[in-house]
């Protein structure tokens, strides 16, 4: 399907906080899109969630994401600083279809209390922490790279550990991907040796509801999975599709 926008209405109570539950999204299908609350005052600020985990943040009526789950994890927001008492509509423009996903209608800059929030569109909800000054030794992991810092150097091997990754083979019937844990998720892409689109989804996917994996086509964002097992793929005999754990 193209790109459709899934509403989630919600009142703010008495302190201004509301929640929005955007509808389930269908078994064997994985959705994508951007978020935004488009009537939200500047002074709203709240988490995406899924699953009712919280995996990034959301303010006024700035656009976020693009944000990827399927039926196991529901998407919803966490609001404060609304309007007590007033109804809002929160959108999602969830888009199944992961080669033509977009971050329509893009990002915009929120003014929330004189400062400027610039929200940066990712792959997925990762929150990556901000550079905090340090003092003495400093543990810059195990890679090639040059580091200008004062003080003691350490390295640390085990900081650098390689993902697993690989290929699995089509057979025609939906396959698990290989069991590996993962922190961060799951990337897929599809070779461009491919001479069929490959779709991915949960144990339910057919070739009619999977997310899209054209041949040659960009990789998927950071699907996030505890394991790469719970995404499974059904294509023609023969392709392959390429992942990575992280």
């Amino acid at each position: 399907m193209s790109v459709q926008p899934q509403s989630a209405v919600s009142t703010a109570d008495g302190s201004g906080e509301a929640v929005f539950m955007f509808p389930d999204v269908p078994v064997g299908q994985l959705w994508i899109g951007t978020v935004t609350i488009p009537k939200a005052p500047a002074s709203a600020a709240g988490t995406v969630n899924l699953g009712g985990q919280p995996v990034g943040p959301i303010f006024g009526p700035g656009v976020y994401g693009p944000y990827v789950t399927d039926h196991t994890k529901r998407f919803s927001l966490s609001i404060v600083g609304l309007n007590p008492g007033t109804q809002y509509e929160a959108v999602w423009h969830a888009d199944d279809e992961g080669q033509k996903y977009s971050t329509w209608p893009g990002t915009v800059t929120t003014t929330v209390e004189g400062t400027v929030v610039i929200p940066t569109p990712v792959d997925v909800a990762i929150v990556s922490p901000l550079p905090v000054p340090v003092d003495g030794t400093v543990d810059v992991g195990n890679f090639p790279a040059v580091q200008p810092v004062s003080g003691t150097v350490t390295t640390e091997p085990t900081l650098a550990t390689s993902s697993p990754g690989g290929q699995l083979t089509m057979t025609g019937s939906a396959l698990a991907l290989p069991n590996h844990a993962a922190v961060q998720g799951v990337v897929l892409s599809a070779p461009t040796t491919n001479a069929h689109p490959i779709e991915v989804g949960d144990a339910g996917v057919t070739t009619t509801t999977g997310l899209i994996l054209e041949p040659g086509g960009p990789p998927t964002p950071v699907l996030p999975v505890d394991n790469s097992n719970v995404l499974h793929a059904i294509g023609t005999s023969g392709d392959v599709l390429s992942f990575l754990v992280t």
